[in-house]
Formats: structure tokens, C-alpha cells, sequence
């Protein structure tokens, strides 16, 4: 079924450049859209479920690996505190 969607000048032009961006076409980007749009949440998650299952790895894994990444970026944001210079009486 194909049907003819209206779209006012400003809008026109918005999609149109985005499809020129992600080099598609204005109806293959509203597509895109629309399918995007109808993706569900476990949906967007399985490959990485199924990544994780085959990996091996254990619950107390990955929440050991999420701990690590937020130490590092407590550190690093820290350590760009510790280094910025301060700003004395104005």
C-alpha cells in the first residue's frame, strides 16, 4: 500500500536533509522513522543480551565491570577538578 503524506515547506525541508545526511532518500528516512518508532525497548536490548549470555560472563561480573567504569569516571572527573585553575578573589 502507498499512500502521500503532506508535509508544510520547513518540514519538507528538514527531512529532506536529513535523508541527504544519512544518504537515503526523504520516504526511506520517514520510514526509518516509523520503524524506529515501533522498536520496543527488549527489542533494541537483545543483541546485547545474547551477547552477554554467550560471553559467560556472571551478573557479578558485569555489576564488578558497571563499579570499575564509574570509579574511573569518578577519578577522571576529579582529577580534571583538581586541575582547573582556581579562581581567586574578583
Amino acid at each position: 500500500m502507498q499512500t502521500t503524506l503532506t508535509l508544510d515547506e520547513q518540514h519538507f525541508q528538514t527531512v529532506a536533509a536529513k535523508a541527504r545526511e544519512l544518504g537515503t532518500t526523504p520516504e526511506g528516512y520517514v520510514e526509518s522513522l516509523i520503524d524506529a518508532a515501533n522498536v520496543s525497548f527488549d527489542d533494541l536490548l537483545a543483541p546485547a543480551r545474547e551477547g552477554f549470555r554467550r560471553s559467560g560472563a556472571t551478573e557479578e561480573d558485569l555489576d564488578a565491570a558497571v563499579a570499575e567504569a564509574r570509579r574511573a569516571i569518578r577519578e577522571k572527573r576529579d582529577q580534571a577538578r583538581r586541575n582547573r585553575p582556581s579562581r581567586g578573589p574578583e
